[in-house]
Protein backbone atom coordinates (compact mmCIF):
# COMPACT_ATOMS: atom_id res chain seq x y z
CA UNK A 1 0.00 0.00 0.00
CA UNK A 2 3.42 2.59 0.54
CA UNK A 3 4.64 1.65 -2.59
CA UNK A 4 1.56 2.18 -3.89
CA UNK A 5 1.15 5.66 -2.51
CA UNK A 6 4.49 6.22 -3.25
CA UNK A 7 3.72 5.32 -7.25
CA UNK A 8 0.36 7.23 -7.21
CA UNK A 9 2.13 10.52 -5.75
CA UNK A 10 5.36 10.38 -8.17
CA UNK A 11 3.42 9.85 -11.04
CA UNK A 12 0.99 12.88 -10.04
CA UNK A 13 4.35 15.13 -9.64
CA UNK A 14 6.76 13.81 -12.42
CA UNK A 15 4.51 12.36 -14.76
CA UNK A 16 3.33 8.40 -15.75
CA UNK A 17 6.93 7.19 -17.08
CA UNK A 18 9.16 8.49 -14.06
CA UNK A 19 6.31 7.24 -12.23
CA UNK A 20 7.07 3.35 -13.32
CA UNK A 21 10.75 3.46 -13.23
CA UNK A 22 10.37 4.60 -8.85
CA UNK A 23 7.88 2.14 -8.62
CA UNK A 24 10.48 -0.42 -9.83
CA UNK A 25 12.94 0.97 -8.13
CA UNK A 26 10.79 0.66 -4.85
CA UNK A 27 9.57 -3.11 -5.71
CA UNK A 28 14.01 -3.96 -6.45
CA UNK A 29 14.30 -2.79 -2.65
CA UNK A 30 11.51 -4.93 -1.91
CA UNK A 31 13.08 -7.89 -3.47
CA UNK A 32 16.91 -6.76 -1.69
CA UNK A 33 14.81 -7.20 1.48
CA UNK A 34 13.56 -10.71 0.71
CA UNK A 35 16.90 -12.03 -0.31
CA UNK A 36 19.03 -10.43 3.04
CA UNK A 37 15.77 -12.85 4.50
CA UNK A 38 16.85 -16.09 2.02
CA UNK A 39 20.74 -14.74 3.22
CA UNK A 40 21.02 -14.05 6.89
CA UNK A 41 18.06 -17.29 7.80
CA UNK A 42 18.73 -19.51 5.34
CA UNK A 43 14.93 -19.55 4.74
CA UNK A 44 14.87 -20.95 0.66
CA UNK A 45 10.83 -20.06 -0.24
CA UNK A 46 12.03 -16.23 0.59
CA UNK A 47 13.80 -16.70 -3.42
CA UNK A 48 10.46 -17.00 -4.65
CA UNK A 49 8.97 -13.77 -3.48
CA UNK A 50 12.52 -12.37 -4.18
CA UNK A 51 12.60 -13.45 -8.23
CA UNK A 52 8.93 -12.44 -8.31
CA UNK A 53 9.80 -9.24 -7.23
CA UNK A 54 12.75 -8.70 -9.46
CA UNK A 55 10.65 -9.84 -12.37
CA UNK A 56 8.07 -7.17 -11.36
CA UNK A 57 10.03 -3.98 -11.11
CA UNK A 58 12.06 -5.40 -14.59
CA UNK A 59 8.52 -4.99 -16.13
CA UNK A 60 7.58 -1.89 -14.66
CA UNK A 61 10.78 -0.46 -15.97
CA UNK A 62 10.11 -1.54 -19.59
CA UNK A 63 6.04 -0.98 -19.20
CA UNK A 64 6.22 2.66 -20.14
CA UNK A 65 8.20 1.43 -23.31
CA UNK A 66 5.13 -0.58 -24.87
CA UNK A 67 1.08 -0.02 -25.37
CA UNK A 68 1.28 0.84 -28.73
CA UNK A 69 0.28 -3.06 -29.74
CA UNK A 70 3.24 -3.62 -31.81
CA UNK A 71 4.91 -6.93 -32.26
CA UNK A 72 6.98 -6.42 -29.65
CA UNK A 73 4.14 -5.24 -27.08
CA UNK A 74 2.50 -8.48 -27.99
CA UNK A 75 5.82 -10.34 -26.75
CA UNK A 76 6.07 -8.18 -23.59
CA UNK A 77 2.23 -8.75 -22.55
CA UNK A 78 3.42 -12.37 -23.19
CA UNK A 79 5.93 -12.43 -20.85
CA UNK A 80 4.11 -10.59 -18.13
CA UNK A 81 1.36 -12.78 -18.31
CA UNK A 82 3.71 -15.81 -18.41
CA UNK A 83 5.85 -14.57 -15.37
CA UNK A 84 2.16 -13.47 -13.85
CA UNK A 85 1.27 -16.86 -13.53
CA UNK A 86 3.81 -19.21 -12.85
CA UNK A 87 5.37 -16.38 -9.83
CA UNK A 88 1.51 -16.15 -8.98
CA UNK A 89 1.23 -20.08 -8.63
CA UNK A 90 4.32 -20.25 -6.86
CA UNK A 91 3.43 -17.21 -4.40
CA UNK A 92 0.27 -19.04 -3.31
CA UNK A 93 1.95 -22.61 -2.48
CA UNK A 94 4.44 -20.58 -0.19
CA UNK A 95 2.28 -18.70 0.87
CA UNK A 96 -0.73 -21.47 1.84
CA UNK A 97 2.01 -23.67 3.60
CA UNK A 98 2.86 -20.42 5.49
CA UNK A 99 7.14 -21.20 4.04
CA UNK A 100 7.25 -17.28 4.68
CA UNK A 101 5.39 -16.56 7.51
CA UNK A 102 7.22 -15.25 10.86
CA UNK A 103 6.03 -17.33 13.23
CA UNK A 104 6.19 -15.68 16.50
CA UNK A 105 2.45 -15.29 17.49
CA UNK A 106 2.67 -19.23 17.09
CA UNK A 107 5.26 -19.48 19.51
CA UNK A 108 3.26 -16.99 22.37
CA UNK A 109 0.33 -19.05 21.74
CA UNK A 110 1.56 -22.26 22.28
CA UNK A 111 3.76 -20.59 25.70
CA UNK A 112 0.25 -19.48 27.04
CA UNK A 113 -1.40 -22.70 26.54
CA UNK A 114 -0.21 -24.43 29.78
CA UNK A 115 -0.85 -21.12 31.54
CA UNK A 116 -3.96 -21.33 33.62
CA UNK A 117 -3.47 -18.90 36.35
CA UNK A 118 -3.34 -14.80 36.65
CA UNK A 119 -1.00 -12.93 38.28
CA UNK A 120 -0.02 -9.38 39.54
CA UNK A 121 1.20 -8.33 36.07
CA UNK A 122 4.14 -7.91 33.62
CA UNK A 123 8.14 -7.57 35.45
CA UNK A 124 10.85 -6.33 33.78
CA UNK A 125 13.40 -8.97 34.99
CA UNK A 126 14.41 -12.15 32.93
CA UNK A 127 13.37 -15.33 34.23
CA UNK A 128 15.64 -18.35 34.83
CA UNK A 129 14.30 -21.64 33.52
CA UNK A 130 16.73 -23.97 34.38
CA UNK A 131 19.61 -26.42 32.79
CA UNK A 132 19.82 -28.28 29.98
CA UNK A 133 22.26 -30.90 28.40
CA UNK A 134 23.12 -29.85 25.20
CA UNK A 135 26.62 -29.50 23.37
CA UNK A 136 27.55 -26.52 21.90
CA UNK A 137 26.74 -28.25 18.68
CA UNK A 138 23.70 -29.00 19.07
CA UNK A 139 22.38 -25.15 19.80
CA UNK A 140 23.97 -23.77 16.92
CA UNK A 141 22.46 -26.82 14.47
CA UNK A 142 19.26 -25.60 16.52
CA UNK A 143 19.59 -22.24 15.65
CA UNK A 144 20.25 -22.89 12.15
CA UNK A 145 16.69 -24.80 11.97
CA UNK A 146 14.80 -22.17 14.31
CA UNK A 147 16.26 -19.19 11.46
CA UNK A 148 15.39 -21.29 8.29
CA UNK A 149 11.82 -21.50 9.31
CA UNK A 150 10.92 -18.47 10.95
CA UNK A 151 10.26 -19.13 13.96
CA UNK A 152 12.64 -16.95 15.77
CA UNK A 153 15.73 -14.48 14.68
CA UNK A 154 18.87 -16.55 16.66
CA UNK A 155 21.38 -14.04 17.52
CA UNK A 156 24.89 -16.14 18.16
CA UNK A 157 27.89 -14.61 20.51
CA UNK A 158 30.84 -16.30 21.57
CA UNK A 159 28.83 -17.69 24.91
CA UNK A 160 25.32 -18.29 23.94
CA UNK A 161 22.85 -18.08 21.59
CA UNK A 162 19.48 -15.78 22.31
CA UNK A 163 16.53 -16.45 20.11
CA UNK A 164 14.11 -13.73 19.56
CA UNK A 165 10.79 -14.61 18.47
CA UNK A 166 9.20 -12.41 15.83
CA UNK A 167 5.24 -11.54 14.55
CA UNK A 168 4.07 -10.81 10.95
CA UNK A 169 4.21 -7.09 10.57
CA UNK A 170 7.19 -6.38 13.20
CA UNK A 171 9.54 -8.35 10.74
CA UNK A 172 11.18 -5.55 9.16
CA UNK A 173 12.04 -3.79 11.96
CA UNK A 174 13.27 -6.62 14.22
CA UNK A 175 15.73 -8.50 10.93
CA UNK A 176 17.01 -5.30 10.28
CA UNK A 177 18.45 -5.14 13.18
CA UNK A 178 17.50 -1.90 14.36
CA UNK A 179 17.32 -3.28 18.20
CA UNK A 180 19.08 -6.44 19.30
CA UNK A 181 17.47 -8.09 21.99
CA UNK A 182 17.43 -5.89 24.82
CA UNK A 183 14.78 -5.15 27.99
CA UNK A 184 12.08 -3.91 24.75
CA UNK A 185 12.19 -7.29 23.40
CA UNK A 186 11.24 -10.89 24.05
CA UNK A 187 13.84 -13.87 23.76
CA UNK A 188 15.10 -17.11 24.98
CA UNK A 189 18.77 -17.16 26.01
CA UNK A 190 20.59 -20.18 25.70
CA UNK A 191 24.13 -20.59 27.28
CA UNK A 192 26.90 -23.18 26.07
CA UNK A 193 27.38 -23.70 29.56
CA UNK A 194 23.25 -25.16 29.62
CA UNK A 195 22.12 -22.53 31.29
CA UNK A 196 18.20 -21.09 30.02
CA UNK A 197 17.00 -17.61 30.66
CA UNK A 198 13.79 -15.80 29.11
CA UNK A 199 12.48 -12.18 29.40
CA UNK A 200 9.21 -11.13 27.46
CA UNK A 201 8.53 -7.98 26.77
CA UNK A 202 5.89 -5.57 28.40
CA UNK A 203 4.04 -5.13 24.45
CA UNK A 204 4.25 -8.60 23.90
CA UNK A 205 3.19 -9.41 27.57
CA UNK A 206 0.17 -6.36 27.01
CA UNK A 207 -0.97 -9.00 23.54
CA UNK A 208 -2.71 -11.28 25.92
CA UNK A 209 -6.11 -10.72 26.71
CA UNK A 210 -5.84 -11.91 30.18
CA UNK A 211 -2.91 -10.93 32.89
CA UNK A 212 -1.12 -14.40 32.71
CA UNK A 213 1.00 -15.49 35.63
CA UNK A 214 4.37 -13.65 34.47
CA UNK A 215 7.10 -16.14 36.15
CA UNK A 216 4.77 -19.25 34.63
CA UNK A 217 4.22 -17.72 31.27
CA UNK A 218 8.75 -17.07 30.72
CA UNK A 219 8.95 -20.88 32.49
CA UNK A 220 6.35 -22.45 29.91
CA UNK A 221 8.47 -19.92 27.09
CA UNK A 222 11.61 -20.99 27.53
CA UNK A 223 10.46 -24.88 28.07
CA UNK A 224 8.56 -24.53 24.74
CA UNK A 225 12.25 -23.86 23.10
CA UNK A 226 13.99 -26.75 25.44
CA UNK A 227 11.18 -29.07 24.11
CA UNK A 228 12.01 -28.11 20.38
CA UNK A 229 15.14 -28.58 21.12
CA UNK A 230 14.91 -32.20 22.20
CA UNK A 231 12.82 -32.64 19.17
CA UNK A 232 15.46 -30.92 16.77
CA UNK A 233 17.97 -33.40 18.73
CA UNK A 234 16.34 -36.48 17.77
CA UNK A 235 16.01 -35.55 14.14
CA UNK A 236 12.12 -35.01 14.57
CA UNK A 237 11.93 -31.09 13.58
CA UNK A 238 8.81 -32.01 11.50
CA UNK A 239 6.88 -32.10 14.84
CA UNK A 240 7.99 -28.50 15.73
CA UNK A 241 6.52 -27.52 12.37
CA UNK A 242 3.49 -29.36 12.85
CA UNK A 243 3.12 -27.95 16.65
CA UNK A 244 3.33 -24.81 15.31
CA UNK A 245 0.47 -24.89 12.19
CA UNK A 246 -1.70 -27.28 14.57
CA UNK A 247 -2.34 -23.67 16.29
CA UNK A 248 -4.58 -22.61 13.52
CA UNK A 249 -3.30 -18.97 12.63
CA UNK A 250 -3.84 -17.50 8.96
CA UNK A 251 -0.76 -16.25 7.33
CA UNK A 252 -1.17 -13.11 8.06
CA UNK A 253 -1.64 -13.09 11.94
Amino acid sequence: MVIAGIFGLSALLFGIIPGFYILGGLVWIYALYNLLVFVRMGNLAHLVPTAYLIFLGFMLFLAPYFGQRTESDLGYRIAWFSGILVFGILMIFVTITKKVKWRGREIFELAAEPVDDTGDGYTPRPRPVGRVEFTQREILSFARFINSNLIAIAYVSPRKVTFMPVKMGDEFMQFLRLYRPNDESTWINFDFEGDVSVHISHKDYLDYREPLAFDKLCESLGQLFVNFAELHKKGEGVRIIDRLDAVGLSFFS
